[in-house]
């Protein structure tokens, strides 16, 4: 649940029009790995933001955290050579476009996709599996390739470390 007030514009905005929004700016990222991409994700942030102003503080707050695990995560891949990643513009060793999308995630969990975060379990159960999950799309999208079985266990543990992370950010602005 979130601590958005009933009836409210956050209300409102927190299912499905956000969720569909996000999707638009994902694809965007994933489609336009230069600047544009990341741009319409920024454009996402925005509207999400002027959405969900009365909590701006924790908005802003879980979208840095997401984004900053994100980089940290999607780096340490790349710099151990698990994944690697299509894309020229860098945040470190991770493509801008995936420090986007990563920003773009931020804004939702505690909204259209706060269920992958609610309790400890579930935000394990999506990192083991939702992370693989997703960078097995990247690779069918030819935006990344994991290396060998080693590089699956990697995205698998970092991403369940980084759901964690996310579960116990959200689970204290849950509770502000």
């Amino acid at each position: 649940m979130t601590a958005v007030a009933s009836g409210s514009r956050a209300q409102r905005w927190s299912g499905w029009p956000q969720l569909v929004f996000h999707q638009a700016g994902w694809w965007a990222c994933v489609i336009w790995m230069g600047w544009l991409g990341p741009a319409a994700m920024l454009a996402f942030l925005i509207a999400h933001l002027v959405m969900t102003r009365q909590r701006l503080a924790h908005e802003l707050t879980i979208i840095a955290v997401a984004m900053v695990v994100g980089i940290v995560l999607d780096s340490s891949l790349a710099l151990a050579g698990a994944v690697s990643y299509v894309g020229d513009l860098k945040v470190w060793a991770s493509p801008l476009w995936l420090a986007a999308i990563w920003a773009g995630f931020g804004a939702t969990l505690m909204h259209s996709q706060s269920l992958l975060v609610r309790t400890r379990r579930l935000a394990l159960v999506t990192g083991a599996f939702g992370g693989p999950a997703a960078y097995w799309g990247g690779e069918r999208l030819e935006r990344l390739t994991v290396h060998s079985e080693s590089g699956w266990v990697a995205v698998s543990l970092g991403w369940t470390l980084a759901l964690l992370v996310l579960y116990g950010f959200t689970t204290r602005l849950r509770t502000r």
